[in-house]
């Protein structure tokens, strides 16, 4: 706290107050609201502020006071009220009246819990920095404001600050972060304990704002969301209905206090629906069309905390001109198969137009790729517009303290309609207010604070919200958009809408045809190109200045929502129609590498006809457990070039991941019936009990990947494949036509499958350290697991059992059932050397083998109590690639054909058989026998 003492001409007074340091100025905010906000600029003030004594006579406590003089003041919120701001040059001395208007030059203030010399220390570079004329723009001010900041922006702390005292830190330092509001952020900390999660403000003003806590058992959703394109953000949703929002300062981070707090007993009730699930239950009309739409934003990651990527509803009526409205006709709705930028014919033709003159592949020369629209249907200023009256400090701050120009204004429903349909800037979309019939319409659809918001060039003074004429009020405004968006004909076509923003159509040769039909060009980018997520690495950016270009155009476009949809969304009506989702949706492993190396090649020329033919013949194909709606930093991977015709980032892997994966080729596992080999045309021999291998011609070659098939697994009968890829995605093929029957995409390469003895469940490994339990039946993932500390590389499933192998060594054994794996492994075995790159275990588990980088073949028996033997199969000269178990009968002596390979990825050297039992080689197959 502290007082300002200003002379008027009724006397001396003393107004007390806050006085706030930021980087540029003072802040002074009375006690009095009935008294305004007031800001002094550092530029302002030509001398640096002083101390001086001062013969105020209610200051014999505090002589010494802090004293400055400026040439202006911003004065704001005056008697409360938000109203532009007000610059007004001082008199040229320093008192005066208080009925006059006079502003003083002098200023003087005395700090009740300060030390000022403390306080001056502290100013003195904030304000030489202002008086810099080297400083160019605002990433120079940040450099030279770091050395002050950085101390105050602290992770220690303060354990003073618990509830109670027996809480237990959790975190040894707490993690810095940035709590995000409209327009804003504040630095601080996190810290959680076993009871509570705190956000402890940074140390920035001098005087500190109060720590802000929450207890486990009050919070409702945990989410990870992105933060400017970038994995760093966490959201946590009370059960109060509050909402706060943290930018971690990496993706590292912000994993770290997810997964910390997911463990808490407190929080591991948190149990969201998946995304597939809650399509059916909005077609079962168990979820309304608005809640379906709520939750459809929040899926995307879209948070009323962060404006850039605030919630998006479509407009849903077209008419609001005729004085009622029937919302049994059709007519009265608005095309909901077309964005908002394609229902004008007329202005889509300009659009196209720029759109061929645009220059292409001059990304080097620094332009951007070609686009339809220059603007977005969400933006922060957008969302403002439509809460100007409600909100209306954001619009202020946004527009550096003054109101947008009137004619630009909130006025109309209708006028907004007609701008959005003719506008060549104005694509915007609706907000959920529209629809909320529990939020009070008046606050945003009257003027109830009497803000002077300005006449038009009509000589209209703009105060509330012109209404359509079917509409009698705010609220019954309100209610009758809802009553529309429930509608059966709305029901009947909104999934056309979802696949716009949320679906397939938002970029690619999909878009193309709802937007540009006659184009013959591939689109890059229907909006600008920085709103889509992987257009723009924003960590990997070292020039300061190029990344402060990029954020302010990230904030000013807005953010694309994040693809949930590969293929059309079913309509309402199609309850047996699959569900195509995008991404699965995971919890990496805080262990997993936060530098990301490497490269996938995901040119296929086959892949475009391969996935649209797919599309249309599959059943249910793809399903994800929507649980805390984390997307991935990483750009889409290659094998969405067969979808999507924009140009995608390289795929980052771990680098120990990258070191091993080329030595890994395909692992084909042949479990088919006799019957099976016949309806191939298989030929098979037998020799002492066990078949020859098959030989055939390839009658048919089908791209179902982008990227390197990593893993492939026969169905017993021969009719389905399942494969996995380094382009992310697990796919389950017909093998008859090459018809994708399944889908799943992932967030990093995967590296192995392998199917249960009754073909339910298929476990697949990936390069994010994760095994994943996906459901044949039910088309989605049903489980997964943090498995190993890097990524998998081998997984062999027997019975109730599976096997895994990772690059880190070791090699684990886990009992599954149909709801899960457990998390805790059955044994584990740890004595490898170098990664281990494949398995292979017996029929009934009893025996097994492991294959090394370096060559060396380990064996053993059940669950790791005895290694047998040590076969070194390749010297230094290579590492094993695979090997197979070749005799079913468990009678039988297990044996196994181990290839191996030199590195880099050669021919086949050699191909040696051994008796697991005895530890022997029986013969060698040299090359071409």
């Amino acid at each position: 706290m502290c007082s300002l003492l200003v002379h008027c001409v009724l006397g001396s007074s003393k107004v007390q107050g806050r006085l706030k340091v930021c980087t540029r100025g003072f802040f002074f905010e009375p006690q009095d609201n009935n008294l305004p906000i007031l800001r002094f600029f550092f530029r302002d003030m030509a001398e640096m502020p002083v101390a001086e004594l001062h013969d105020h006579p209610e200051a014999a406590d505090c002589a010494i006071f802090l004293a400055f003089s400026v040439s202006s003041v911003v004065e704001m919120k005056e008697r409360g009220v938000d109203h532009p701001y007000m610059q007004k040059e001082t008199s040229g001395m320093s008192g005066g009246s208080s009925n006059g208007g006079v502003v003083p030059t002098k200023y003087t203030f005395a700090l009740l819990h300060s030390k000022i010399e403390e306080f001056l220390t502290n100013v003195r570079p904030i304000w030489e920095l202002a008086h810099k004329e080297d400083v160019l723009n605002k990433v120079d001010e940040e450099i030279l404001l770091d050395p002050v900041l950085r101390p105050r922006q602290t992770d220690q702390f303060d354990s003073s600050l618990l509830v109670d005292f027996r809480e237990r830190p959790l975190l040894t330092k707490g993690k810095l972060v940035d709590r995000i509001v409209p327009l804003l952020k504040y630095p601080g900390c996190l810290m959680l304990t076993n009871q509570r999660l705190y956000f402890q403000p940074a140390q920035v003003n001098n005087v500190g704002d109060p720590v802000l806590n929450w207890a486990y058992n009050t919070i409702e959703y945990l989410y990870k969301r992105r933060h400017m394109l970038k994995q760093t953000g966490l959201e946590i949703c009370l059960k109060n209905g509050e909402s706060f929002f943290f930018s971690c300062r990496s993706r590292f981070d912000r994993d770290e206090v997810y997964d910390m707090m997911v463990s808490q007993p407190d929080l591991k009730r948190l149990q969201q629906t998946d995304l597939e699930s809650m399509v059916r239950k909005w077609q079962r009309r168990e979820v309304s069309n608005y809640d379906y739409l709520l939750y459809l934003n929040n899926a995307a990651g879209r948070t009323k905390n962060d404006l850039t990527q605030y919630p998006v509803f479509p407009w849903i009526l077209s008419d609001y001109q005729s004085p009622t409205v029937d919302l049994a006709d059709p007519n009265v709705y608005r095309d909901l198969s077309k964005p908002i930028g394609a229902l004008n014919e007329e202005r889509l033709e300009f659009y196209r137009a720029r759109y061929e003159a645009m220059p292409r592949d001059m990304e080097d020369e620094g332009l951007p790729p070609p686009f339809l629209y220059g603007t977005h249907y969400s933006t922060p200023g957008y969302v403002l517009y439509y809460f100007v009256r409600m909100a209306p400090e954001y619009m202020l701050c946004l527009q550096n303290g003054k109101f947008d120009a009137p004619d630009r204004l909130f006025q109309s429903i209708a006028s907004t309609w007609s701008s959005c349909n003719t506008n060549h800037a104005d694509l915007k979309e609706l907000v959920p207010a529209f629809f909320d019939d529990s939020l009070p319409a008046d606050e945003w659809l009257r003027n109830g604070r009497n803000l002077d918001l300005g006449t038009t060039q009509k000589s209209t003074r703009v105060g509330d919200v012109e209404l359509p004429a079917w509409a009698s009020s705010a609220s019954a405004f309100v209610r009758i958009n809802r009553e529309a968006l429930e509608s059966e004909h709305v029901s009947a076509h909104l999934h056309e809408w979802i696949d716009l923003i949320f679906g397939y159509k938002q970029r690619g040769d999909a878009a193309v045809e709802a937007n540009n039909p006659v184009c013959d060009c591939v689109l890059l980018s229907v909006f600008y190109y920085l709103s889509y997520e992987g257009s723009v690495d924003l960590e990997k950016i070292t020039d300061p200045v190029e990344k402060c270009s990029f954020e302010a155009q990230i904030q000013e476009f807005g953010q694309t929502p994040k693809l949930l949809f590969t293929g059309g969304h079913p309509a309402r009506s199609e309850l047996g129609k699959a569900v195509d989702i995008a991404m699965l949706e995971v919890t990496p492993s805080p262990r997993e590498s936060d530098e990301a190396i490497a490269s996938t090649n995901g040119s296929t020329s086959g892949a475009p006809s391969t996935e649209s033919r797919s599309r249309g013949d599959s059943g249910a194909k793809e399903g994800s457990p929507y649980g805390d709606a984390v997307e991935d930093e990483h750009a889409l991977a290659a094998s969405r070039r067969s979808m999507f015709s924009f140009r995608t980032r390289s795929l980052g892997v771990p680098k120990q991941a990258q070191r091993f994966v080329g030595g890994i080729t395909a692992q084909i596992r042949r479990r088919m019936s006799v019957e099976a080999h016949k309806r191939w045309n298989w030929a098979l021999g037998s020799k002492n009990g066990v078949p020859d291998a098959p030989s055939w011609a390839p009658s048919s070659t089908y791209m179902l990947h982008a990227g390197e098939v990593t893993s492939l697994v026969l169905a017993k009968d021969g009719r389905a494949l399942f494969s996995t890829s380094k382009d992310t995605t697990f796919k389950v093929s017909a093998t008859l036509d090459g018809t994708l029957r399944r889908n799943l995409s992932c967030n990093l390469a995967l590296s192995c499958c392998d199917v249960s003895p009754d073909e339910k469940y298929v476990f697949i490994g990936s390069w994010d350290n994760c095994i994943y339990m996906y459901s044949v039946d039910v088309g989605r993932v049903i489980d997964h697991i943090t498995a190993h500390d890097d990524g998998l590389s081998a997984i062999c499933v027997f019975e109730d059992r599976l096997l895994s192998s990772s690059w880190d060594g070791s090699i684990k054994m886990w009992h599954y059932t149909s709801t899960g794996i457990a998390t805790a492994p059955l044994s584990t075995f740890m004595e490898c050397e170098e990664s281990v790159v494949t398995l292979c275990v017996s029929v009934d588990g009893t025996t097994g083998a492991a294959a090394t980088r370096n060559g060396a073949l380990w064996t053993w028996t059940s669950c790791f109590r005895s290694v047998l033997t040590i076969c070194a199969v390749v010297a230094a000269a290579g590492w094993l690639n695979d090997f197979r178990n070749r005799v079913p009968d468990r009678s039988a002596h297990e044996r196994v054909d181990a290839e191996a390979v030199r590195e880099p990825r050669e021919a086949c050297r050699d191909l040696r058989p051994y008796v697991l039992r005895r530890g022997s080689h029986h013969r060698l197959h040299d090359r071409g026998q």
